[in-house]
């Protein structure tokens, strides 16, 4: 046959290869015979198979509808002779059977959307598959990407320790009724608990068994770590500290880190260095061992270099790589990916909010989305209050990673200029509770009572609150899709009133520590940061049908005060410890609009502040300096040229004229004032910049000799 370009098809030809490969597919599918299954060898599923006819035995197949073992022992106990009907028995009887309803049910379901599936692809099927109204899943919000259910799944537990979140409403009752079914057999006589029905126990098929089944969790999770492992994992051992360090290093990251975040029970943790110091480490299990190379991790690189040749007599650059490899070491021994719980799940994020200092945007960025399904795949996305068996210690602990890993989203989808991975609307996890780590335990049944003052959580819990304003804000849309400027307005400015009142409603008994100046200088600038997320892209889009002078203006001294608010937190040395998360910010917003109005606007006061303030040291993080193949700076370098020639001759055209230099500071004295500090310690930076004799040759040369300095 001539397929109309010359090519001759041997319609035959085709037929038997599909039949062949049909043929090759079913016998994949056909069962083990019995022999071969009970000596646990390979069966070639012929009849008879290559192993009974060379035993010159008999070759009887398994039938592949038989059920299970527990069933076919609750079968033989219920056939057995009894004086009379057990109520225990039938009622056991009417959970398998219910049980087996809903099998069928889904077999009928699966083969009509195969049907369905198997018509034409450019139309709908007409015959929709026939769903019960409970099973039914709600549509997603609008504007998100995942709606919560009004049917919330359930947290299956596969052993003492680790669980799996069901999502869909029909597997949520199937493993209710298998619950319930192993519950009423436990109180049944001479029936036995079978453990080896999980799937993670049964072993896999004969015909799939390759070196690829087999390796070694470590070896497997290899390559998310950018390394081919050897076929055997280094020891641990290895890259331990000192039993003699471990303290000092938790010391370490419960201060720089753990304030910060509140990720991590202390107490908790605690305990896992007294187990390990007691046993030298067998008692631990792998995901703890993994938790306790994040908090390594994170304290060496919370720390500077003096510190560390101080106290460990080596660089920063060995001990945070060390620790490194031992860290994807133990997640992957753990087998992270496959088998996650809470602890692996802390590990990792913790291990995600430090690396962002050492490794590029993309990869904290793609490593985010795997914590993020880890969490998904704990039900971490659905509050804790919704499981009964969970203890409230574990509810609390939920909500505090959840929301560490929302924090972490929103910095790497900023970082890397895409929209955050976690939808609005697509979890219900609730705000963590205003309580200090004593006031968990995690064997505790009563209700924790939340605090009416500051605890370990109050800085935490600031960050989490910004977070939760952030996607709200990001997530305003109108009918048509784009954002809604005037409810992000809203929500901006409902926040700010909160933040100016949130010390005194939360009773902070002391505003001079420095938590507090750092927490509070932090959400200004946040403030700040925000109003140039909901403005900038409106303006660039139409500069001049929404945007006034007056709306340019604000704008203008939003970008200051990040600039200004990032040197202040990064200049105080009482905040040296916290400079980690610091300097992991990067304003992009900010630098790129006082790039483009210091290269357009009349120079003046205000211009000459957002001009020393763009040349702050710290505004563009170090990595990012070295970084020349990053996609943005062929647009500052030219940004930059362009400012720096603009105000090259603006000077020039104000050097000898004393009226224009009044003129400009009498304009700007209508110019709103930034809330920043400026960029001086001592003396107000408003009025300095309105001096007369700021503008002479010599004030502007001393100038300069401050920014190279700073």
């Amino acid at each position: 046959m001539d397929d109309g370009d010359g090519v001759c098809v041997d319609r035959d030809h085709i037929v038997c290869r599909t039949l062949g490969s049909r043929a090759s597919w079913e016998n994949d599918q056909a069962p083990q015979c019995v022999v071969c299954r009970s000596r646990k060898v390979r069966c070639d599923k012929r009849s008879p198979c290559y192993n009974c006819r060379r035993a010159n035995i008999a070759c009887i197949v398994a039938s592949d509808d038989q059920p299970p073992r527990w069933a076919r022992r609750l079968e033989r106990l219920t056939a057995k002779p009894q004086q009379g009907a057990d109520p225990t028995t039938e009622q056991v009887m009417d959970r398998l059977r219910s049980l087996e309803k809903l099998v069928e049910k889904l077999g009928e379901q699966l083969a009509q959307g195969r049907a369905s599936g198997a018509g034409p692809s450019t139309g709908r099927s007409n015959h929709a598959c026939p769903v019960n109204k409970d099973d039914q899943e709600a549509p997603p919000a609008a504007g998100t990407t995942t709606g919560v259910q009004p049917k919330f799944g359930t947290l299956v537990f596969q052993d003492g320790s680790r669980s799996q979140y069901v999502g869909s409403g029909f597997w949520s009752r199937v493993s209710y009724e298998l619950d319930v079914l192993e519950q009423d057999t436990l109180g049944l006589p001479d029936v036995e608990s079978d453990k080896s029905d999980s799937d993670n126990h049964w072993p896999a098929d004969e015909t799939t068994l390759t070196r690829e089944s087999y390796r070694e969790p470590s070896e497997r999770n290899g390559f998310l770590f950018g390394y081919n492992p050897a076929p055997h994992a280094p020891d641990l051992c290895v890259f331990r500290p000192l039993l003699s360090q471990i303290p000092f290093l938790v010391s370490i990251f419960a201060e720089n880190v753990n304030f910060c975040l509140q990720i991590v029970h202390l107490p908790t943790l605690n305990n896992i260095v007294g187990r390990m110091r007691a046993t030298n480490a067998p008692g631990v299990t792998a995901a703890e061992e993994a938790l306790m190379f994040s908090v390594y991790y994170a304290a060496i690189t919370s720390m500077d270099e003096k510190e560390i040749a101080a106290s460990f007599e080596t660089t920063k650059a060995e001990l945070s790589y060390k620790f490194r490899l031992g860290l994807e070491s133990a997640l992957a021994k753990a087998d992270f990916v496959r088998l996650p719980d809470v602890t692996l799940v802390q590990a990792f994020v913790i291990f995600l909010c430090l690396a962002r200092r050492h490794d590029s945007p993309r990869y904290v960025w793609m490593m985010t989305g795997l914590a993020i399904r880890m969490g998904h795949a704990i039900g971490l996305h659905r509050d804790g209050s919704h499981f009964d068996h969970l203890s409230p210690y574990e509810v609390e602990i939920r909500r505090r990673v959840w929301w560490s890993l929302c924090l972490v989203d929103i910095r790497a989808s900023e970082d890397q200029g895409t929209e955050f991975t976690i939808g609005d609307g697509s979890f219900d996890t609730k705000m963590p509770l205003n309580v200090n780590d004593a006031d968990l335990h995690p064997g505790k049944t009563d209700a924790i009572v939340e605090r009416q003052y500051d605890t370990d959580m109050s800085f935490a819990l600031g960050s989490f609150r910004t977070c939760r304003v952030t996607r709200q804000i990001m997530a305003a849309r109108i009918a048509d899709g784009g954002p809604d400027v005037e409810k992000q307005n809203q929500l901006l400015d409902a926040f700010r009133g909160d933040i100016e009142k949130w010390g005194f409603s939360h009773n902070v008994r002391d505003f001079q520590t420095m938590s507090y100046w750092v927490g509070i200088t932090v959400t200004h600038l946040v403030i700040s940061k925000l109003a140039l997320f909901i403005h900038l892209p409106a303006l660039f889009s139409s500069p001049s049908e929404l945007f006034s002078d007056e709306n340019r203006n604000k704008l203008l001294v939003a970008a200051i005060e990040v600039a200004e608010f990032n040197h202040a937190l990064n200049a105080e040395a009482a905040s040296r410890q916290w400079r980690w998360i610091i300097e992991t910010y990067t304003h992009w917003h900010a630098i790129v609009y006082l790039l483009i109005e210091t290269s357009r606007r009349p120079w003046s006061p205000v211009i000459e502040r957002a001009w020393v303030a763009l040349h702050s040291k710290w505004l563009i993080p170090a990595q990012f300096k070295t970084d020349k193949s990053l996609h943005v700076w062929i647009p500052l370098r030219k940004l930059m040229a362009r400012a720096c020639k603009h105000r090259e001759s603006e000077l020039q055209r104000l050097l000898g004229d004393k009226a224009a230099i009044e003129q400009l500071r009498g304009q700007d004295k209508h110019f709103p004032v930034p809330t920043s500090p400026g960029p001086f310690k001592e003396g107000n930076s408003e009025a300095l910049f309105r001096r007369p004799e700021y503008w002479t040759h010599e004030q502007r040369q001393s100038l300069e000799l401050y920014k190279r300095a700073a």
